[in-house]
């Protein structure tokens, strides 16, 4: 017996792939900060209960808009 089904995706499978289809491809960026600075953006980012690449692309944006 199969428990394999056929027919249209549900509610939940269609929520799903739509967030998927929405997010953006991701790539990794490297950069070169003293041992200090980064313990201080890290500090920064528990403190916020965020994360040092949310704090690093809000301040691109940032910039980038100016």
């Amino acid at each position: 017996m199969s428990i394999l089904k056929a027919g249209r995706p549900s509610k939940k499978e269609k929520a799903i792939a739509s967030v998927q289809e929405t997010k953006e491809e991701m790539i990794r960026m490297n950069i070169n900060i003293s041992k200090t600075f980064y313990k201080q953006i890290k500090q920064k980012a528990l403190d916020q209960d965020t994360t040092i690449t949310e704090i690093v692309i809000k301040a691109l944006n940032e910039y980038m808009s100016k």
